[in-house]
C-alpha cells in the first residue's frame, strides 16, 4: 500500500498507491460519471468531480440526501435502489464512462459493478470493505465479477498508523514512489528547533538535500512556502523526505521525542485486529480492549503477543488494568464514534501521552481538534483520494488529499512529449499555488531546483492547491501515438 484525515481538518487523506494504474493513461476530457451512494464519500466525490467539469449523476435510496445534493451541486440526483437496472438507466448508465459504487453495503456495490460491466461502462470502481471478498482464496474474485478497481481503505489506515508509531512525533504519513519518498506531517511545538526559522535556513541546517516543506498551515491560512517563509510555533507542516533520511529530519523538527513502546487499542474491529497484528513485535507491550465477549475471544485466538481485555474502554478499572498511566499511544478504532471519542479523552486524563481516534463522521474532526486530540482517523474520506486517482489526467500513480489546505499531492509519471519534459523547471511557468516537490531519478529521490530538467518516465511528486490542478494536468499531458495531444 501506501498511502486519514486529521486534526483541524488539516490532515492527510491517506491513499493506497497499490491501486494505481500502471500502464494506460486515464481520461483527461470530461466524462459522464455515475456515483452510487450519497454518503460522505459519494458527496465529496460528486462535489470534486462536478467542479472539474465532469457530468455527474448520484444515486441514493435516501430521498432527502438526493434532493439536498441536487440543490447544492450541479449534478443529477436519482432516488432509488442502485441494484435495480431501471434506476441505473435513469442515472444515464448507458452513456457513462465511469461508475463509482461507494454505498455502505458491499453487496450492492458489487452488483452495481457487475451490471456496469454488462452495460459497457469502461471504468468500474467499487468499494469493498469485507476482507472475505478480497481474500486470494475467495470463491470468485472481484475481477471475475467485472470489477476493474477495488477500494478498501482499511489496509491504508493500518499501514499509516504503523508508520506513525515508527516515526516519533509525526501526525501525518503517506508513502510515495514505492516507499522511496515519504510525506510527513508535524505540529510545531514551542521548543521545536524549527520554530522561528525560515524554510531556507532549515534546509541549510542539514547537509543532506533530501527534504522539502510543501505547505504550512497556520490556523485557516495555507502557505505554499518559499525560502523566506518562517515556521512558527503552532504551525502544522507537511514535508517531503527521502525514506532513508527520516532520522536526520526528526531532530530538526522535534528537540526530543520518545519512541512508542506501550500501546492500548480500543476495539476488535477489522482495523483493530489488523493493527494489533501489524504492531506485535514492534512495541514492548500491546493491549486490546473489546466490550463484546465474542469479538474479544475471537481476537485473543488470533493475536499471539497482545493482551486482550474484555470490557468497556470508558471503564476506568479496565483502563487501569491495561496500565493506562504508562501508555505511549491510546488508539480508539472501534466502530462506535462516541465510544472512541469518550475513551480517548478519558485515557488522556489518566495518563496516555498521545491519542489516535477513528471517527466515521467528518463533522467530529474539528470537535476533536478543539479538544487537542493529535490524530483523528476518518476512513470514509480515505476513499475519496483512491477514487480520484483513477480519474486524474495522465499517468497518475497516487493522489493524496490534504483537507484543510485544499491541496493534493500527485505522484505523476512524466510522459514523452509533455511540456514538463526537456526544459528547466524555471522555464515552465509553473502555477502559483503548486510546486514540484520531488523527482525519483534512477531510484533515488531528488529535491529539484529551477535548473532541474525532468526526463520521460520519471516519477514526479507535485503539490498543488485545487485551483492549480487543471494547469498541472495540462503541463504533464503527453502525446498520443498518432502525435496528437492527449486530452
Amino acid at each position: 500500500m501506501q498511502g486519514l484525515e486529521y486534526r483541524n481538518s488539516k490532515r492527510l487523506f491517506w491513499h493506497d498507491q497499490s491501486l494505481a494504474p500502471r500502464s494506460a493513461p486515464l481520461h483527461c476530457s470530461p466524462m459522464q460519471i455515475v456515483i452510487v451512494g450519497a454518503g460522505v464519500v459519494g458527496t465529496a466525490l460528486a462535489e470534486q468531480l462536478s467542479h472539474e467539469g465532469h457530468q455527474v449523476s448520484v444515486i441514493d435510496r435516501d430521498r432527502h440526501k438526493v434532493r439536498e445534493l441536487s440543490e447544492k451541486l450541479d449534478v443529477l440526483g436519482v432516488h432509488g435502489n442502485a441494484a435495480m437496472p431501471s434506476v441505473l438507466r435513469r442515472a444515464g448508465i448507458q452513456e457513462a464512462q465511469m461508475v463509482i459504487a461507494v454505498t455502505d453495503v458491499d453487496e450492492v456495490n458489487v452488483i452495481v459493478g457487475m451490471m456496469a460491466m454488462r452495460l459497457g461502462v469502461e471504468h468500474r470502481i467499487v468499494r469493498i470493505r469485507n476482507s472475505e471478498y478480497l481474500d486470494e482464496n475467495c470463491i470468485i474474485s472481484p475481477q471475475e465479477l467485472g470489477i476493474e478497481h477495488v477500494i478498501n481503505p482499511e489496509p491504508a489506515i493500518v499501514d499509516a498508523l504503523v508508520r506513525m508509531i515508527e516515526i516519533p512525533g509525526s501526525v501525518d504519513v503517506a508513502t510515495l514512489a514505492g516507499g522511496q519518498v515519504l510525506m510527513l506531517g508535524f505540529d510545531i511545538e514551542e521548543d521545536s528547533p524549527a520554530a522561528g526559522k525560515t524554510t531556507a535556513e532549515l534546509r541549510e541546517v542539514s547537509d543532506l538535500d533530501s527534504f522539502l516543506f510543501i505547505d504550512i498551515m497556520r490556523g485557516d491560512e495555507v502557505i505554499v512556502p518559499k525560502g523566506n517563509d518562517r515556521i512558527l510555533p503552532g504551525d502544522n507542516v507537511h514535508i517531503l523526505v527521502a525514506e532513508g533520511t527520516v532520522p536526520f529530519l526528526l531532530p530538526i523538527i522535534h528537540r526530543q521525542r520518545r519512541q512508542t513502546a506501550r500501546v492500548i487499542l480500543l476495539g476488535a474491529s477489522r482495523i483493530g485486529v489488523e493493527l494489533a497484528k501489524a504492531m506485535e513485535g514492534r512495541v514492548e507491550r500491546m493491549v486490546l480492549i473489546e466490550p463484546d465477549p465474542g469479538l474479544a475471544e475471537e481476537a485473543a485466538s488470533v493475536l499471539k503477543k497482545t493482551t486482550v481485555l474484555q470490557g468497556e474502554g470508558t471503564d476506568l478499572e479496565v483502563l487501569e488494568e491495561a496500565s493506562i498511566g504508562t501508555c505511549d499511544l491510546f488508539c480508539a478504532v472501534s466502530d462506535n464514534d462516541q465510544r472512541n471519542m469518550l475513551a480517548a479523552l478519558l485515557a488522556r486524563k489518566h495518563g496516555a501521552k498521545k491519542e489516535a481516534v477513528l471517527v466515521h463522521q467528518p463533522e467530529f474532526v474539528p470537535v476533536l481538534d478543539s479538544l487537542g486530540v493529535e490524530i483523528v482517523i476518518n476512513p470514509r474520506l480515505v476513499t475519496v483520494s483512491e477514487a480520484l486517482m483513477h480519474v486524474r489526467r495522465g499517468l497518475v500513480h497516487s493522489v493524496t488529499r490534504l483537507a484543510g489546505s485544499r491541496g493534493e499531492i500527485l505522484e505523476i509519471e512524466a510522459q514523452p512529449g509533455s511540456r514538463v519534459v526537456g526544459a528547466p523547471l524555471k522555464a515552465l511557468n509553473f502555477p502559483k499555488n503548486a510546486l514540484v516537490g520531488a523527482i525519483v531519478r534512477d531510484d533515488i529521490m531528488q529535491i529539484p531546483t529551477g535548473d532541474t530538467i525532468i526526463q520521460p518516465g520519471e516519477r514526479v511528486v507535485v503539490y498543488a492547491l485545487q485551483e492549480a490542478i487543471a494547469a498541472i494536468e495540462k503541463l504533464f499531458a503527453g502525446t498520443s501515438r498518432d502525435g496528437l495531444p492527449m486530452r
